[in-house]
């Protein structure tokens, strides 16, 4: 559906330039090096050549550990490692450990013996922390949902950072008892231990501890040369204190991000780990990326005035430069910045433009919408891109592993990929409609009680004497399911599984959520097979999806097509789902001192300086155009409520004049050649 844009107008003597200095950072042989690298100036290219460099110089791939934030920039740096050290004639590359903090330090007590476990534990992920280890406690403990994460909640910084009420962490009211903090310890040991999972920031902690006991020594282990870290900006303090363990027992190490992109206070990381690294060590290599390959001039001028404007304590000297300032021909770029009388004329002016420029043959999924507070933001805007007939994905539209049937699937293909996966049992067990947390509760403490293994529940010729009543009937059903994938294979194809899939799924939930599988896999390729299904489910992003399915396509010989294979679709999502993407063009709407610092962040200085970072990571999404905009009105628990400015919109290189309309024609054409350029 949208038009191609292929014209490149950086010159190759820029890109030369850039080059160097990426690789003058890559080689840089001091026992510590800081690479700190702007939005779009090439950071992860920074990466794949310090593994190159390192492997055409004699290192072994087994003694090279990249690490990077998320499972899921982990997954995209694997791949574009592999694809660019590979190419370049080193095979042997796929034996480099890329992965997350947590794997890494799972991999330190596995082979130390001191993974105390029934199998290797899965992180849970939030959705799972809420509806299977929240829900138990706080069915056992009779307490509402709020209280149990809060009180979970307060267990978790102390994880992270190694103290009790950490800077950043804000006591509930009531404040968390002692008896409250008990039951928690209580339930959580032998919870995770029969459910063989993990809450976010638990293993590196237990690592960590051990290392500090003198229990395992991680560079022998892991016989380590050289430790790579990916966003070091978002590491927490026990993260930190984690890599200064190895760095202590000789392990050479890169790091590399930007303070200014540090937005994760909510997991306690902080812009000072990346700032304090040099300090910490004296003699290490120093090295800034500027040159910004992504953002057209306006864009990244913007951006920058306001991270000046806003600038964290010790902030890293830097200035983020449009390489197309120099391109031929050169790209300006476009940043408008619009009020509106109201919320509603927002979003109507949003959608017009959207629907213009989709018109105009740019693809839906090259436009962005970031909201800082979805609550607030996001009915008036869907319904006004509804309105317009702009096709979009919403963050509050629930994508297939948000539903009942996605997670039940998504646990049964985990399984055929896993047999030890036994959080996916828990969830065969527990998403069968009729079968409540008490149900699973009970099931989950009679195996404590009686010294029973949780997955040896579903595989065994009959249950247990401990189980009864109505926890025998669930569990019989979720181990005729089980009997059911007893002889699939990881490699099975879609075609050869999906009529038996149907059958468990209406087994299960009824007829009627059949349509909701079929709807799901109706335009996948049949003979995609169910590992390579199970990973497009449980998925992070739609690049991810990309990513998956282009090489499904790719493997399968089949062409991939022209409009991309994800549904052409605006995507609307929240300001830190964002963090790694980019669009050609980015709407960013409610610029509102109630929307972004809002009152959360208000009363404290340190998250209305973070703010100001999310709103720039924000900014320089946007590759060619940049839409700011606010609302004077918005209606705010069913009343018209007056909005002020964002106090950041006073720091946004020019001023927001008001707005009527959209984006009008020649404004859509400026647009269209700016992406011309790119």
């Amino acid at each position: 559906m949208g038009q191609h844009f292929d014209v490149m107008g950086i010159t190759q003597q820029q890109m030369q330039a850039a080059r160097a200095l990426q690789h003058s950072a890559a080689h840089d042989p001091s026992a510590q090096v800081r690479l700190v690298a702007g939005p779009g100036s090439g950071k992860s290219f920074s990466v794949e050549e310090r593994v190159l460099w390192l492997l055409q110089n004699g290192t072994a791939a087994n003694r090279i550990c990249v690490v990077s934030f998320t499972r899921a920039s982990t997954r995209e740096l694997r791949d574009r490692i592999q694809n660019y050290c590979s190419g370049s004639g080193q095979p042997t590359v796929n034996q480099v450990a890329i992965s997350t903090l947590h794997s890494l330090a799972l991999r330190l007590l596995r082979r130390a013996g001191l993974l105390q476990y029934p199998s290797n534990p899965l992180v849970l992920d939030s959705w799972e922390v809420e509806n299977v280890f929240d829900a138990e406690f706080g069915h056992v403990q009779h307490l509402g949902k709020k209280r149990t994460d809060a009180i979970r909640r307060e267990h978790e910084a102390l994880w992270s950072t190694g103290q009790p009420n950490p800077p950043g962490y804000a006591p509930p009211n009531p404040a968390i008892t002692v008896a409250e903090r008990n039951a928690f310890v209580a339930f959580h040991s032998p919870t995770t231990q029969a459910y063989s999972c993990v809450l976010p920031g638990e293993i590196v902690r237990q690592c960590l501890a051990h290392i500090v006991a003198g229990n395992l020594d991680p560079v022998n282990l892991l016989h380590l040369d050289h430790l790579i870290v990916d966003e070091f900006q978002d590491l927490n303090p026990i993260d930190l204190q984690f890599v200064d363990e190895l760095i202590t027992r000789g392990a050479t190490t890169f790091v590399c991000g930007d303070d200014d992109q540090s937005i994760y206070s909510f997991r306690y990381a902080h812009p000072a780990g990346i700032q304090d690294f040099i300090h910490k060590y004296a003699n290490a290599g120093q090295h800034t990326l500027t040159d910004c390959f992504r953002c057209t001039c306006a864009v990244a001028a913007a951006a920058q005035a306001l991270v000046q404007a806003h600038p964290a304590p010790n902030r890293i000297a830097k200035t983020l430069t449009s390489l197309y300032a120099a391109a031929v021909p050169p790209a300006a770029g476009i940043v408008h910045r619009w009020r509106h009388r109201t919320a509603v004329a927002e979003a109507e002016a949003i959608a017009a433009s959207c629907r213009d420029l989709i018109q105009a043959g740019v693809g839906p999924r090259e436009i962005l919408i970031l909201l800082s507070n979805q609550r607030a933001q996001s009915r008036t805007l869907t319904d006004a891109l509804t309105a317009a007939g702009v096709p979009f994905e919403s963050p509050q539209q629930n994508a297939f592993i948000d539903s009942d049937v996605g997670r039940f699937v998504l646990a049964v293909l985990r399984i055929v990929c896993d047999t030890n996966d036994y959080v996916a049992h828990r969830l065969v067990l527990g998403m069968r409609p009729g079968v409540g947390i008490g149900t699973c509760s009970t099931i989950r403490q009679a195996v404590i009680a009686s010294q029973l293994n949780y997955r040896d529940l579903f595989y065994q010729p009959a249950v247990p004497a401990a189980i009864g009543g109505r926890a025998a009937t669930a569990l019989n059903h979720a181990r005729a399911v089980i009997a059911v994938i007893a002889g699939w294979l990881r490699g099975d194809t879609l075609a050869q599984r999906s009529n038996e899939i149907q059958q468990i799924i209406a087994n299960t939930f009824g007829a009627p959520a059949v349509a909701e599988w079929q709807a799901f896999t109706g335009t996948l390729p049949v003979d995609i097979s169910l590992e390579e299904l199970r990973d497009l489910i449980w998925a992070d992003t739609d690049e991810q999806q990309t990513t998956i399915l282009t090489s499904v396509l790719t493997r399968l010989n089949q062409p991939i097509p022209a409009a991309g294979v994800l549904p052409p679709r605006v995507r609307i999502m929240t300001m830190h789902g964002a963090k790694g993407l980019s669009a050609r063009i980015v709407f960013i709407p409610g610029l509102e001192e109630e929307i972004i610092p809002g009152p959360r962040r208000q009363p404290y200085p340190g998250l209305v300086l973070e703010a100001a970072r999310l709103l720039y990571v924000s900014i320089t999404r946007a590759r060619a155009a940049c839409i700011l905009t606010h609302a004077e009105r918005r209606i705010v628990n069913g009343q018209f409520t007056i909005q002020h400015p964002s106090r950041f919109t006073a720091s946004l290189n020019g001023a927001f004049a008001l707005r009527q309309n959209g984006l009008i024609a020649a404004e859509v054409q400026a647009v269209l050649q700016q992406i011309a350029i790119l």
